[in-house]
């Protein structure tokens, strides 16, 4: 699996720079990420892949990460396609630890 595909970096990636003002979030969370849409399907695939192998205590939330990039790939597929205005491509998140 590439680099750019593991969860860590894009899920407490806090907000992107283009933000014009900081954001606060507290020492223990929530934390801000952000997927960029077109990395969606492939994290999706790989984790899937690699999802007997998990540790059980891992295996929940990977399914819901993945179910999760895999609807909104979908979902900016189809808007990209047949949208002319569509110009979303990036899903965020807020982590709460």
């Amino acid at each position: 699996m590439s680099a750019d595909l593991l969860p860590h970096a894009h899920l407490f990636a806090g907000p992107p720079d283009e933000i014009p003002f900081y954001i606060p979030y507290p020492v223990d969370g929530p934390h801000i990420g952000m997927w960029p849409l077109a990395k969606a399907k492939p994290a999706a695939d790989a984790y899937r892949t690699v999802l007997g192998q998990m540790d059980d205590g891992f295996t929940y939330d990977t399914q819901h990460l993945i179910e999760k990039l895999e609807f909104e790939y979908a979902e900016w597929e189809f808007a990209t396609k047949n949208l002319d205005w569509y110009t979303q491509d990036t899903i965020f998140f807020s982590i709460k630890g």
